[in-house]
């Protein structure tokens, strides 16, 4: 947008106040990069817009300078942090944007490729009707701004004024007819739509493996994954997937692609792992992949990853084994008790708790049968 005249400084640069004072000066873009949590204060001013009348030049001070104020001057601010929490002063002096991928986006955009690639027809279409509503909104605002700017300047009665009701009646017609063709286009773009959504389910895959993959900068700051390469990546898979059949359905494409593109997302990113976070990787996709199928009950697995958490004891049942079942376990398994696949285990430690024991103590426990088979808990564990 600014072009060759932005000016790149970071608060490293020797040159920063500078290239800022070049700017105010000559109306000039500044962009100032990788910023932390804490500005210079030697920028507050700039923030803050303090500008003073001298004579017919407005003037801002920059240190021990007064610099004449040029109203093309814009400066930009950017930072590499994740989450970053800056202060009511910086966040009322400025406006802040967040150019965070998020899933929901990426989801979307995602969908356009497959869509303009296994039915470009069909995302033309989308594209068009998309144009086509944005102006016929935007000719409805148009109109009544006219009508807005007539009735502001009539003197006199307004029903003598002829261009104001021929200017009113033209503008009811135009209006009619504008609506009218919004109707169909936003029932055209409702079927449109309905197509378009037969292939969610391989943008809903893409998607998913993309943030799994920006997860693991959490595990090594080096793991940096580029989203223009990913897209390359899925444009790749999709054109890898494609067979000869000459006809087939959304679903099946759909379950072609997420093969292809699960399968080189795994081998593109374990070339870049170290073999210890290999496995972590790839339980993190099976994991997030089978919680947005539904095959991961979210109260199970929160219980798999946290364990029991009991904040009031009062209400809890009484151990029965406290002689080898100390406070922390008989936590987890009044919480298990609660689970529905799970719901009886506590009863049967009450019940028979020497067989619970035996079962404890045993040298292979994963041998045995578990001590009162509680419903559901079986397969649960299988």
């Amino acid at each position: 947008m600014e072009k060759s005249q932005l000016r790149v400084v970071d608060l490293k640069s020797r040159d920063m106040l500078r290239e800022i004072e070049n700017g105010i000066v000559y109306g000039l873009p500044v962009l100032l990069q990788d910023v932390l949590e804490e500005l210079d204060p030697a920028l507050e001013p700039v923030l803050a817009k303090a500008l003073m009348k001298v004579g017919n030049r407005e003037v801002l001070r920059l240190g021990d300078k007064e610099l004449d104020y040029n109203k093309d001057f814009k400066m930009y601010i950017t930072t590499k942090l994740g989450n970053p929490h800056y202060t009511p002063e910086v966040s009322t002096k400025t406006t802040i944007i967040n150019f965070a991928v998020k899933q929901q986006g990426l989801e979307a955009q995602l969908l356009g490729i497959v869509v303009q690639k296994e039915q470009p027809a069909l995302e033309r279409q989308k594209s068009d009707l998309t144009l086509r509503v944005a102006a016929g909104k935007k000719k409805l605002v148009d109109l009544e701004d006219e009508i807005l700017r007539l009735l502001s300047e009539t003197e006199g009665s307004l029903l003598e004024n002829e261009d104001l009701v021929d200017t009113l009646q033209q503008s009811k017609v135009t209006s009619d007819d504008v609506s009218r063709q919004l109707k169909e286009a936003e029932d055209t773009e409702i079927r449109i739509d309905l197509k378009r959504e037969e292939f969610r389910s391989a943008a809903i895959r893409s998607s998913i493996a993309y943030f799994v993959l920006n997860d693991m900068a959490r595990v090594d700051p080096m793991y940096q994954f580029s989203l223009d390469a990913y897209v390359d990546l899925f444009n790749q898979s999709m054109d890898e997937s494609r067979t000869n059949a000459k006809s087939i359905s959304s679903a099946d494409r759909c379950r072609q692609i997420n093969i292809a593109h699960t399968l080189s997302v795994y081998k593109y990113t374990c070339g870049g792992l170290f073999e210890r976070d290999k496995l972590l990787f790839a339980l993190q996709l099976c994991l997030r992949i089978l919680t947005s199928e539904g095959n991961i009950p979210k109260q199970e697995f929160d219980f798999f990853c946290r364990g029991g958490m009991v904040s009031d004891r009062s209400d809890q049942r009484q151990n029965p084994c406290p002689e080898w079942i100390d406070a922390g376990t008989w936590d987890n398994i009044t919480e298990l008790d609660s689970i529905p696949a799970c719901m009886g285990i506590a009863s049967s430690f009450e019940q028979g708790h020497r067989d619970w024991r035996a079962w404890f103590t045993s040298s292979k426990p994963e041998e045995m049968s578990l001590p009162g088979h509680p419903p559901g808990l079986i397969p649960f564990i299988d």
